[in-house]
């Protein structure tokens, strides 16, 4: 038996607003037409669509339906367009490799990909990318069926054109469209606080940064962040507690985070801080874990000894990164590790701000000493004055 089909493709865009789904589909079944495929997104407020309508079984005719395309759009608000589509066969042969880009952004890594692709005859049939808060991820597959080069050959050509952008390219050959798991992990080697934030505490508190810089060596974080607990000894964790809960994370980097866990990675991050700051941190964004160090406390007193608990070492990156990729059955070569230069404001994707006003409060009402404010300038990752 013949196939009986009578396809056509929608495609568009708009300001997003909810039910639009619902606004096109509904007439178009109500005239009989079947959605035989359909792809629809939502980025920075604008909705787009990509269906592929069946009218086999409906009444419309071409123009009719177009009519009725039109008369969807001026509901909505949507720009939506209407053209026959024809099928096109995929050869049995075909063969598709999943390509993975991640790393710092920086403009042109999209168009120096795709040049070089189709400069080896490899075709682009999905893509999608994520630029936000200095970070670049982006995954497409590609058909390599009639790639110029072996794809040994291809995939090292690609390698060495991103290491020239500082991005790491990854590949999956076999079962493309079941991915492996992975992860990207934020290496945070300064401080949460950024220098802006830093900088104000230090002026209205008088210290210098000498005196940061006698106190906090960054070559030297564990011994740093040692110093700093000693500073908190006696200081209520409830203190700490709240100046961790002032902390906000920036909406960029909150959809980065988001944008990554939708696309399947478990995202973690690793840095200086002591447990009250990365607790906060990986609550605030969703992160699925964030390691630092851990201040030892009192239980009676619920304050601080003064000492660092010698089972929380974020130095140990093998070990944690062990544990982490066990539990979650993630291969090594399967994480990315993305770290800045250390000097506060540097790391990409995560990007927080601190309530000035909720450190020095605590300063000015004397609930915590100068001693104490300087270990908590240090608690939050190693600070560079």
């Amino acid at each position: 038996m013949a196939v009986r089909e009578k396809l056509y493709v929608v495609y568009g865009a708009g300001r997003d607003a909810v039910g639009l789904v619902q606004q096109i589909t509904r007439p178009i079944a109500e005239a009989g037409g079947n959605v035989v495929d359909l792809r629809q997104d939502v980025l920075h407020g604008l909705f787009t669509l990509f269906m592929v309508v069946d009218l086999a079984d409906s009444t419309l005719g071409a123009e009719p339906f177009r009519a009725l395309i039109g008369a969807i759009g001026e509901d909505t608000g949507l720009s939506l367009t209407v053209e026959k589509y024809q099928p096109v066969p995929r050869p049995s042969d075909r063969r598709t490799l999943l390509i993975v880009l991640v790393g710092r952004d920086k403009p042109g890594v999209i168009a120096r990909t795709s040049a070089l692709l189709a400069g080896y005859r490899v075709n682009i049939e999905l893509m999608r990318t994520v630029a936000r808060a200095g970070v670049f991820l982006m995954e497409l597959h590609a058909d390599v069926t009639h790639a110029a080069l072996p794809l040994e050959n291809l995939e090292g050509a690609l390698v060495e054109a991103m290491r020239a952008l500082d991005i790491r390219a990854l590949f999956q050959s076999a079962d493309v469209f079941n991915k492996k798991k992975r992860v990207v992990c934020f290496d945070i080697a300064g401080s949460l606080i950024p220098n802006e934030t830093l900088a104000q505490v230090m002026q209205q508190a008088g210290i210098t940064p000498a005196e940061l810089r006698e106190a906090y060596a960054p070559e030297q974080p564990r011994a740093s962040a040692a110093a700093a607990a000693a500073r908190l000894e006696g200081l209520p964790c409830e203190v700490a507690q709240r100046i961790a809960e002032a902390m906000t994370v920036a909406p960029d980097s909150i959809e980065l985070i988001e944008t990554l866990k939708t696309m399947g990675y478990k995202v973690l991050a690793i840095g200086t801080a002591f447990q009250f700051g990365t607790e906060a941190l990986a609550r605030k964004a969703a992160l699925d874990a964030c390691y630092g160090f851990r201040a030892a406390v009192n239980d009676d007193a619920q304050a601080f000894t003064g000492a660092l608990s010698p089972h929380h070492d974020p130095q140990d990156r093998r070990r944690i990164l062990g544990g982490f990729l066990q539990r979650e059955g993630v291969a090594e070569e399967d994480v990315t590790v993305l770290g800045g230069d250390g000097a506060g404001d540097g790391t990409p994707g995560i990007r927080v701000a601190f309530d000035t006003q909720a450190l020095l409060d605590y300063y000015n009402q004397r609930c915590l000493g100068r001693a104490q404010l300087v270990g908590l300038l240090g608690s939050f990752g190693v600070p560079r004055a």
